[in-house]
């Protein structure tokens, strides 16, 4: 038993070692087999309740045949298939009653590696017989002496050869290379009977470096790696050097310990595609069961280093040989953490806990004088050091101490005093800190209770200081203090009890388990004219930003670029090495000027000058590059391949925009969606600071915000096809899915479970991508379940960026699909493929995935929070099957559901799609002539979506001002690229009025009719996509209504100067007229107009197959669309904290989600402002953090009608997420400080009109006779005495809102606001006298009081 157990001390990751037990006598038993146990304490805590087995005789060969037979098999667990070492431990007593030879040769032959451990009695010659080679038997006289061998087992022992690209490709990344050599030897355990290495080098010819036998110490293998010289050569032909290292390196008399059954491993680094065959050598190489590992740069042929390769998961590809540097460094980690625990009298009962949470921490750092250092400090009233970060230099002294530490009690609870004390007295260099070195700061808060005193000041100290602060909160913890002290939401934790906090110990260690870090950091300045004005402001952003980094030449660097119609450098990375001297350049830097924004030219000069070697860059080196972008407008030129050649290189690009900036081209330049921000003004930077900090932070940990892969809350199943078919999972394998691996490779598990899987049934294959994309394994690679099963266990995940989807969609349509691998299309099997995304991808998918529909490939897209929706919607075969990600609250839902529907047969969908005859209806007058090229790029984005070329689609194009105008005809052009040319050199038609009934007319009489290509009468389905920058002065009803009695679907799409009613009297349905506030914004509303259109494309037929194929769970439960207005002039400024608290506060008690509630917030003062819409964000914690960032608006006067009415017209409407045509109910909570200077009358009998229930809330300062005129009746008004007193009402407004009459009662009526039906509640309380009334007014009805 202390042999098993101290076997199990090996540090290995998660699935690497797996163990099996089996006891043997007369014959043999399993008491758990290699896939019983996945954790190393439930396998030790198996091995503890082992029992005796007892018997006689002991029959060891039959045992040892047992074990071949039943264990080491693939049903049991076993990876022998995979090339994973089969391991055996034979422990005896005495001598076999029967024959081991037999057995024991078998064993060899299939190459497990016995191990023959004899005790007391054993025979010398029969251990020698069963074991692998001689050193692996060992006889010992009694079982005590059991752990004296353990060292000599232990020890593992490679032969490892790296066989390096010496061509002339490989020149300049040679020194990277040897680097990278260098790295994995200081890895390894080199010395006589453990580790040996040697280096080959070829391109034409292999020639050795040195041999495996040549050295037998580390720091001579390193030296001999350090004065490799390049070899030269311009062919490269690996196959021929695979044959060389078979026959010389990997030969007894160069070193090789094969026959002593040590493992061969061989690394392969190459620059390029081989010149000779490599198929032959590749499969010589396994013959000899060598393990290949192959490492390519992006000139490499990934397919070739897959043939290579033990297995494709085993070939790795990247930017450049050098960027795999940093994904090897063995850098000594080292942090200072301080414990902060609160020892209140409140916390006496709690205190044992507390201490428990700290030792296994503590248990868990290394701790040691030039690694981890920690200190403890207690606090109530006031604050005590129990030791300082210098008192203890080893992990054994900490742990006593920390043991032995006594309640120190007392109240009240001042956090803010022990906050302010730790940034004082214990992160400075006399207690020991090295922030000054650069080491992290980080900060572990225990608190059970609401602070006494005001924390925000040393928070926002400590944060200033670059200290990483995680919060853990117990008993009458606030959530809302304890979220508002780390810098990131994740870091902040609740424990309900104690059992809670072993789960907080291991994300808190997860989180600061990070090498020092060192940046790259690059701002590209908008310096255009637009921003010379602000331009003070900008330079005090940039000083903010490096303030809290750790300048210096061998930490972060800086650069700094202006950008206009050129791009000119400040100064670059290698220029400056101190902080101050890096302050005092930006703060002499001069406005560069000039027009327009060229943001393309200006991202692709700091990729060629900036990012480079000789301007300081250090990207060779594997250290992070991170761009900061700032934009006050939209960029004239084309950003698109700057941006991707950026990502190629590994940029982390953080874009900022003002009003005037696009948002979707920021969040394309940005590394992710959530790098993106928006603010009003420059003014504003210093709003945005903080998230730009977490951002470096997460940045420098090589690791991007990292997205939890979840599932789709409705419920996924797959269905199988009567007969076979052919599956295909497309894994995203990049950073953004790290934390969701484990869960997509679980969910995987359960569908394969699900299938029949057999080589004329169903057949799997797995790939993953981020930059390129691997093959885990094919369709063909295996025929049962077990083993697809047991290859999905042991998958690891890829890393890397960036993701390239359309690449990988490519590689599976021509080298996974494909007939050579399995594939059997030809034959007419049903094809799926299932794509899982967690962020945008940096190539195109557009054509891929046209090709993969065009294939008949069946594509089901699962995406992130951080996923492109439109892109994956593209992408699925139609939109409904893409599967937007939450959380994993419904994975178990999810399996059973799958599980439940695995033996479900249904034929596979065979989708049809209709003709579709589009024509687009715009504006052309002279009041959108400042905006006309928005609408051309729209209608670019829309027909580039379409399948024209096929033939199903044709597109028309008119223009409309005071007449229409037909641009061309449905039957003028067949192919799409000739429409986007056409489309490209429309000119704005000019003219005024806009006569929108006769251009309808027009459509109608000229353009939808066969003559000009109207397919009607051939079942085409005809469409109209009307676009209005203003009200017409004709009327559009007439036309509108013989348009529909034609069978047309119309959809209209106004700006802000179009009439909404108008809109729905021309829309063929309410949920088709679509608000933009101009026309720059029309991509808002892309993605929602794309995916009706392409519903509109499928035939009925297909979508009752699609309703039966994918069946998602349909909840009764409507929830509610709820719009705070909140009062943000400068009446509000002192009091937008305790607004912002309250609004979190309301929010956090709603269930947010797609089909329950939604939120939006609005702020107004001389104008209205959407903070946020409702279509905006899906999941509570989004809602929770656009709160948390919430900047006060500003400004005056209070125009509090012209925000009704911008509310009704932009934020109650179907493009921005209201549900009101689904019967959703309306409600509008408003929060006013003042009168307002306009009249509110007309807004609010408009959204009275439209259903809209109005809560309104107001101070001592506010008009409560137009508070009550705004409210549903006069008695439907709150009010408080100042915002500071808003939590008094927090209880009766949430029961307000979520009051189960208001989500019912709508659906009494049809339609709204006919007959008066309209159902408000709101509250008044008169001189603060909490008097609480809740009205219902129906016709006909008497008031209920609650």
């Amino acid at each position: 038993m202390k042999l098993c157990q101290w076997g199990l001390e090996w540090e290995m990751p998660t699935y690497q070692i797996r163990v099996a037990v089996v006891q043997y006598s007369d014959d043999p038993k399993i008491y758990f087999n290699l896939k019983t146990h996945r954790s190393k304490k439930a396998i030790i805590y198996a091995v503890r309740s082992l029992r005796h087995k007892g018997g006689r005789p002991r029959n060891t060969g039959a045992a040892l045949q047992f074990v071949q037979d039943h264990v080491f098999t693939a049903s049991s667990g076993s990876r022998r298939l995979e090339g994973v070492p089969q391991i055996l431990f034979l422990l005896t007593g005495g001598k076999s009653s029967d024959d081991v030879s037999g057995a024991a040769l078998s064993l060899k032959q299939i190459g497990v590696l016995s191990f023959a451990i004899g005790m007391k009695n054993a025979k010398q010659e029969e251990l020698q017989k069963i074991a692998f080679s001689s050193r692996f038997v060992f006889n010992l006289p009694v079982f005590g002496e059991l752990l004296s061998i353990q060292p000599e087992i232990a020890s593992p022992q490679r032969d490892i050869v790296f066989l390096l690209d010496g061509s002339d490709v490989t020149r300049s990344d040679f020194p990277a290379m040897k680097n990278f050599v260098k790295r994995v030897v200081d890895a390894l355990n080199v010395g006589e009977n453990k580790d040996h290495v040697s280096v080959v080098q070829y391109s034409r010819d292999p020639q050795t470096d040195f041999s495996l036998n040549t050295y037998t110490e580390k720091q001579d293998v390193v030296a001999a790696v350090q004065q490799l010289n390049h070899k030269g050569g311009s062919l490269l032909n690996t196959g021929a050097a695979l044959d060389y290292v078979r026959n010389n390196a990997f030969a007894e008399s160069s070193g090789s310990r094969y026959q002593e059954g040590v493992p061969q491993i061989l690394i392969l680094l190459s620059g390029g595609r081989s010149q000779d065959d490599v198929a032959s050598a590749a499969a010589a190489l396994k013959r000899d069961k060598v393990v290949p590992f192959c490492v390519g740069t992006r000139n490499a042929d990934i397919l070739e280093q897959q043939m290579i390769a033990h297995n494709p998961s085993y070939a790795f590809s990247v930017i450049m040989i050098c960027v795999s540097v940093s994904a090897v460094q063995a850098e000594s980690i080292q942090r200072d953490i301080v414990f902060l625990l609160d020892s209140s009298d409140e916390m006496q009962n709690d205190f044992r806990a507390m201490l428990g949470f700290v030792e296994r921490m503590v248990e868990k750092l290394n701790v040691d004088e030039d690694k981890d250092r920690v200190s403890v400090v207690q606090y109530s009233r006031e604050p005590n050091v129990e030791f300082s970060l210098n008192t203890f230099q080893t992990k054994q002294s900490l742990a006593g101490n920390v043991g032995v530490l006594r309640h120190k009690g007392g109240r009240p609870r001042n956090t803010g005093a022990a906050l302010q004390f730790v940034k004082d007295n214990v992160y400075t260099a006399s207690s020991g800190s090295r922030r000054q070195q650069g080491v992290p700061q980080i900060l572990v808060l225990f608190t059970g209770g609401r602070s006494s005193d005001d924390i925000r000041n040393a928070i926002e100290g400590l944060k200033q200081m670059g200290v990483m602060v995680f919060v853990v909160g117990a008993k009458n913890a606030d959530t809302l203090e304890i979220q508002s002290m780390p810098q990131e939401a994740s870091h902040a934790f609740f424990a309900a009890d104690s059992s809670d906090l072993p789960d907080i110990e291991e994300q808190i260690l997860s989180a600061i388990k990070t090498n020092p870090t060192r940046k790259d950091v690059v701002f590209l300045l908008d310096g255009s004219d637009d921003s010379q004005r602000r331009f003070p402001d900008i330079k005090d952003f940039v000083q903010g930003v490096v303030v809290d980094l750790n300048v210096s030449a061998n930490r972060d660097r800086v650069a700094v670029v202006q950008y206009s119609n050129t791009a000119e450098t400040s100064f670059n990375l290698r220029r400056y090495s101190t902080e101050d001297d890096v302050l005092d350049a930006v703060r002499g830097l001069r406005h560069k000027g000039g027009y327009p924004h060229n943001i393309g030219a200006a991202l692709q000069y700091v990729r060629d000058y900036i990012f480079t070697s000789d301007s300081g860059s250090r990207l060779h080196e594997g250290v992070p590059q991170i761009l900061i972008l700032l934009s006050g407008g939209r960029s004239e030129d084309d950003i698109r391949t700057p941006v991707r050649m950026l990502k190629e290189m590994g940029v982390i690009s953080i874009a900022i925009g003002t009003t005037d900036a696009d948002t979707l081209e920021l969040q394309t330049i940005s590394h992710e969606p959530n790098y993106a921000f928006s603010i009003n003004d420059y003014e504003e930077l210093p709003t945005a600071k903080q998230d730009v900090f977490s951002l470096l932070r997460e940045t420098s940990h090589h690791l991007p915000a990292e997205n939890h892969i979840a599932f789709v809350s409705t419920s996924f199943v797959f269905v199988a096809d009567s007969k076979k078919q052919d599956v295909v999972f497309l894994i995203d394998g990049s950073y953004d899915s790290r934390n969701g691996f484990e869960e997509i490779r679980g969910f995987i598990g359960k569908i394969v479970e699900s299938l029949n899987l057999d080589e004329n049934r169903d057949r799997v294959a797995v790939v993953q991508y981020n930059r390129d994309a691997t093959a885990n394994f094919y369709l063909n690679s295996y025929s049962s379940k077990n083993d697809v099963l047991n290859s999905i266990g042991t998958m690891r995940h890829k890393f890397g960026r960036p993701l390239n989807i359309g690449k990988a969609l490519d590689f599976v349509r021509d080298s996974v699909f494909a007939a050579s691998v399995g594939g059997r299309r030809a034959e007419s099997v049903p094809q799926y493929l299932y794509l899982f995304s967690g962020g945008r991808s940096g190539d195109d998918v557009r054509g891929p995935a046209q090709s993969l529909k065009e294939n008949g490939i069946k594509t089901f897209s699962i995406g992130t929070k951080n996923a492109d929706t439109l892109e994956m919607q593209t992408i699925s075969f139609t939109p409904a099957h893409y599967f937007h990600v939450t959380n994993f609250n419904n994975l178990e839902q999810l399996l059973s559901t799958i599980t439940s529907h695995k033996d479900t047969v249904t034929p596979g969908i065979s989708m049809e799609f209709v003709s579709r005859d589009i024509v687009f209806l715009i504006d052309g007058s002279d009041d959108v002539r400042s905006s006309f090229s928005a609408v051309r790029e729209f209608v670019e984005r829309m027909v580039d979506s379409f399948d024209l070329n096929q033939g199903k689609d044709k597109v028309a194009v008119v223009q409309y001002s005071n007449n229409a105008e037909l641009s061309f005809n449905l039957n003028t052009y067949n192919t799409r690229d000739d429409v986007l040319k056409h489309v490209a050199s429309l000119q704005p038609k000019g003219g005024r009025p806009q006569n929108i009934g006769a251009a309808l007319q027009f459509v109608k009489d000229k353009v939808l009719v066969s003559n000009a290509g109207g397919r009607r009468h051939e079942g085409a389905k005809q469409i109209l996509v009307m676009l209005a920058g203003g009200r017409s002065r004709d009327s559009p009803r007439g036309p509108a209504r013989m348009l529909k009695a034609a069978g047309v679907v119309t959809f209209a799409i106004g700006s802000r100067m179009a009439n909404s009613a108008e809109m729905q009297v021309i829309s063929s349905d309410p949920n088709y007229a679509y608000s933009v506030p101009d026309f720059v914004n029309l991509s808002r509303i892309q993605q929602s107009l794309m995916s009706q259109l392409t519903q509109m494309g499928v035939e009925e037929e297909t979508k009752e197959e699609l309703h039966l194929f994918l069946l998602t769970e349909q909840s009764d439960e409507k929830g509610r669309d709820i719009v705070f207005l909140l009062d943000g002039s400068d009446n509000t400024r002192n009091g937008f904290s305790a607004i912002q608290d309250f609004l979190y506060k309301v929010i956090e008690r709603l269930d947010i989600g797609p089909n329950k509630d939604r939120t939006a917030v609005i702020q107004f003062s001389n104008e209205a402002l959407a903070n946020f819409f409702l279509s905006s964000f899906m999941r509570k914690e989004d809602v929770l953090t656009a709160v948390r960032r919430l900047s006060h608006k500003g400004g005056r006067p209070v125009k509090m009608g012209a925000a009704l009415k911008y509310v009704k017209e932009k934020v109650f409407t179907a493009a921005s997420g209201s549900r009101n045509t689904a019967n959703v109910p309306q409600i509008l909570v408003v929060l006013n400080s003042g009168a307002s200077s306009d009249s509110v009358d007309l807004p609010v009998a408009s959204l009275k009109e439209s259903g809209v229930r109005i809560l309104t809330i107001g101070t001592k300062n506010s008009d409560h006779k137009e508070m009550e005129k705004m409210s549903h009746a006069p008695s439907y008004t709150l009010s408080v005495a100042e915002m500071a007193e808003l939590p008094s009402i927090q209880e009766q407004v949430v029961a307000a809102i979520t009051e189960d009459k208001l989500k019912s009662e709508i659906s009494e009526t049809e339609v709204i606001g006919k007959n008066n039906c309209i159902h408000t509640v709101c509250f008044y309380f008169p001189n603060i006298n909490h008097f609480f009334s809740m009205s219902f007014a129906k016709p006909y009805s008497t008031q209920g009081h609650l």
